[in-house]
């Protein structure tokens, strides 16, 4: 004949198991955040140069669609993208906040495209974050509009340089 008793050992889980529970969890969650906030950063930052990419490519398709100049605006202190005729950029573009956006152009980030797709200025774009050390950036070459984008090896403060642009693919 079966007890109808339940033995104390069969109830459930002791205030022991579930606090060593919780203390393991907690010790894999400090170990693999770090590691994870820096693959978001990362996710960001490759998202944010595929949006200004974007966006380039795009001024420089219409303007050539369209036969006459198109200009889009990089804004580093708001990190909007823009173009200064209706028409050049189908819709602007927002980067994340947490990126920091900086370019060697002389005076504003801006870049021409002409009706063949040329350009008048050429540049580096760098795109950063505080949480990586990870930099994308992007070059662009004078009149060709040619167009290349890599790993950026140079430091994320003082001038840029195009030569330290490793491109990835």
């Amino acid at each position: 004949m079966q007890s109808n008793f339940i033995r104390k050992s069969d109830r459930g889980y002791t205030l022991t198991e579930m606090m060593v529970t919780l203390i393991i969890i907690g010790v894999i969650a400090a170990i693999a955040s770090p590691n994870f906030l820096g693959w978001l950063s990362r996710i960001r930052l490759e998202g944010a140069l595929q949006q200004l990419l974007g966006a380039i490519n795009e001024t420089q398709r219409l303007a050539m669609m369209r036969g006459k100049s198109c200009r889009i605006n990089i804004n580093r202190s708001t990190n909007k993208i823009t173009a200064n005729t209706a028409g050049c950029l189908l819709s602007d573009r927002a980067i994340d906040d947490s990126i920091t956006i900086r370019s060697n152009f002389t005076s504003s980030t801006s870049i021409t495209f002409s009706y063949k797709g040329s350009t008048t200025r050429m540049g580096t774009i760098v795109l950063s974050s505080d949480h990586t050390d990870l930099q994308k950036c992007f070059v662009i070459s004078l009149g060709t509009g040619i167009k290349r984008v890599g790993n950026y090896n140079g430091s994320k403060t003082g001038s840029l340089d195009y030569t330290k642009c490793k491109t990835t693919e």
